[in-house]
This record gives C-alpha cells, sequence and structure tokens, in this order.
C-alpha cells in the first residue's frame, strides 16, 4: 500500500477513536457544547478518510 493509504486509514482510526470518546464520556444535556463539535469532527475524520482511502484504491 502507498503512503496516502496509510494516512487515510490513520485518518479514519483517529477519527473513530474520537467519535467513540466523546459518545461514551460526554455529559448528557440538551444544551450544544464542545463534545458535540468533537463529535462531529469525529465523524467528519471517518468520512473524510474512508473517501481518501476509496478515491486512491480505485484510482490506483
Amino acid at each position: 500500500m502507498s503512503r496516502p493509504i496509510y494516512l487515510a486509514i490513520a485518518l479514519v482510526v483517529c477519527g473513530a477513536a474520537l467519535t467513540i470518546f466523546t459518545v461514551l464520556r460526554a455529559p448528557q444535556s440538551k444544551e450544544f457544547a464542545g463534545w458535540d463539535v468533537a463529535f462531529m469532527s469525529g465523524i467528519g475524520a471517518v468520512a473524510l478518510g474512508f473517501l481518501t482511502t476509496l478515491v486512491e484504491v480505485i484510482t490506483g
């Protein structure tokens, strides 16, 4: 595998870890907080890494 694929997979893993951490540790409230931003950032990192990996595999 090439270097961009390794970086994209690392991005997916870090994003998933951030998402799981915020789900498990965030306090339950109806107020918008920094935990919400961290959660959405984790989901975005997973999506970006997955799409990057997909593009790298398809374009080869």
